[in-house]
């Protein structure tokens, strides 16, 4: 049985995990950037006996887990959009699919068969669709529920910066309330409103949430059914990309 340690680095978040050959067991989480200004991953980081599964959406950020590879001897596989997977990749360019969009609809199929949809709620809230013949199809890109939430803050003179919270009305009785509802609430109906459309195209597919707002978006998803949310769900799909690659 494997044991691999697999990296996902986002734009705002890295997450070590280990992948025993069937499940991921996420055990490290830090800003992006902290280790790579020092130059060397975490210290909490524990061995691998196989290798290193890396998948990152920030080139600068990657160098010290490469480094860290080689000395220490551990086999290294950087996945990208164009990576070899066991799914159809018909993105019109694979290279310039994220990798880590690759690896979590990896990890939906294995977890929930085909067709399935995808939601990332991470720095940007991205929408993919794996048909029912296993093929990654595409999907679509939007601000993240922060990333809108800063962005209303810096183009406007009076919003103020607030972060992401549970709201309790979606007709907000002051500005902050207003900007929670928008931003989770609005999450939400866009989610709802892209699968749904998704759904017409690839059929009745089972929808699988990941990503750092999945668990604060999920709650307020009116059409629950068939939906799941699956934190580690990008190491699964790392996890199985490698054993792919180790057939």
């Amino acid at each position: 049985m494997s044991r691999l340690l697999v990296v996902d680095i986002g734009n705002t978040t890295t997450r070590i995990g280990l992948w025993d050959g069937r499940q991921a067991v996420e055990v490290a989480v830090f800003r992006t950037g902290e280790a790579g200004s020092a130059g060397v991953p975490p210290a909490s980081v524990p061995p691998a006996s196989d290798g290193l599964a890396l998948c990152s959406v920030v080139p600068e950020a990657e160098k010290p887990w490469r480094a860290w590879a080689e000395r220490n001897g551990q086999e290294l596989l950087a996945i990208y959009g164009d990576t070899p997977a066991p799914l159809a990749n018909r993105y019109e360019h694979p290279a310039h699919l994220g990798g880590d969009r690759l690896c979590a609809a990896v990890g939906a199929v294995n977890r929930l068969g085909a067709p399935v949809i995808v939601v990332s709620l991470g720095t940007a809230t991205v929408v993919d669709a794996v048909s029912a013949e296993r093929e990654l199809l595409g999907g679509a890109i939007v601000a993240g529920v922060e990333t809108g939430l800063a962005a209303l803050h810096e183009k406007t003179a009076a919003l103020p910066r607030v972060t992401a919270k549970s709201p309790l009305t979606v007709i907000g009785r002051n500005t902050e309330e207003g900007l929670h509802a928008g931003a989770v609430l609005g999450t939400a109906a866009l989610v709802e409103g892209l699968v749904a459309r998704m759904r017409e195209k690839i059929g009745p597919a089972k929808v699988a949430l990941t990503g750092g707002h999945a668990a604060l978006i999920a709650p307020h998803l009116r059409d629950g059914e068939d939906w799941g949310v699956y934190p580690t769900l990008l190491m699964e799909g790392a996890g199985a990309i490698w054993e792919y690659h180790h057939r």
